[in-house]
């Protein structure tokens, strides 16, 4: 497992690789950024506009367009337009309560369930960048107890990988699958979010919200598409996503 995990970087750009160690990968890791007063993230807005131009701007627009090393497993429409897609904002995620009060948990929660099975944590390993397109970027931003609710979620896919809340390692994906529903003025909206994926097993219809169990006591925390070449990540718990960057493009 371990092993297939330390490859799956060789199939991530440099370039966004150190995008995404820029940014970084425990939750409160963007605090440095956060313009809410004090940074508490509890002022009536939780969308702050990343100034473009801006060396955070620059790092999530680069994971945004970033293409895989490989060519994708799926449907990949038109790879030669999205270099050319005009971002027209990037705004930056500030719900201190959806964070402190249930993603913050979790991951201290996950990883000492990681290290009770003899197994180092380590950031960037067991949590991930990826995307999430829905129509209700709104209501996840902006909900104080939790963004994503996995067991209520309906996907496409959900009969593929099993029930949860679907995200892609590929900005691309969630563009091709028809999931960046079109806001009145044309543009789309995605998600760049944080994940706290832990050991995760491969996907399976069968799961109903309730993983295998890996070791002793201890389930996986989530499911993959593919365990030598994930794409698709399948969380089953409200605390293991938080909504990052709302990126609005045309």
């Amino acid at each position: 497992e371990l092993h297939f995990m330390r490859t799956w970087d060789r199939f991530l750009t440099a370039e966004r690789l150190e995008a995404e160690r820029w940014l970084g990968y425990r939750p409160g890791d963007l605090r440095r950024f956060w313009k809410s007063v004090d940074q508490n993230g509890t002022d009536d807005n939780v969308l702050f506009e990343v100034l473009a131009g801006s060396e955070e701007h620059d790092m999530v627009s680069a994971i945004f367009r970033a293409q895989p090393t490989v060519p994708r497993a799926y449907a990949d429409m038109n790879p030669g337009m999205w270099q050319h897609l005009t971002i027209s904002k990037i705004e930056r995620v500030e719900n201190g309560m959806q964070e402190d009060g249930n993603v913050e948990p979790y991951f201290r929660q996950m990883q000492r369930g990681i290290e009770n099975q003899g197994l180092a944590f380590v950031p960037g390993l067991h949590t991930k960048w990826a995307f999430h397109g829905s129509s209700a970027v709104e209501e996840i931003v902006s909900n104080p107890i939790s963004g994503f609710q996995p067991l209520m979620s309906g996907s496409r896919a959900a009969s593929l990988w099993g029930p949860g809340t679907y995200f892609a390692r590929d900005a691309k994906y969630c563009y091709d699958g028809g999931f960046c529903h079109p806001l009145p003025d044309g543009s789309r909206q995605m998600l760049l979010c944080q994940l706290m994926t832990g050991m995760p097993c491969l996907g399976c219809p069968t799961h109903r919200g309730v993983l295998p169990v890996r070791h002793g006591r201890h389930r996986y925390n989530s499911s993959v598409d593919c365990i030598s070449n994930p794409e698709i990540y399948v969380i089953q718990n409200p605390g293991a996503a938080y909504p990052a960057y709302v990126i609005t493009f045309y």
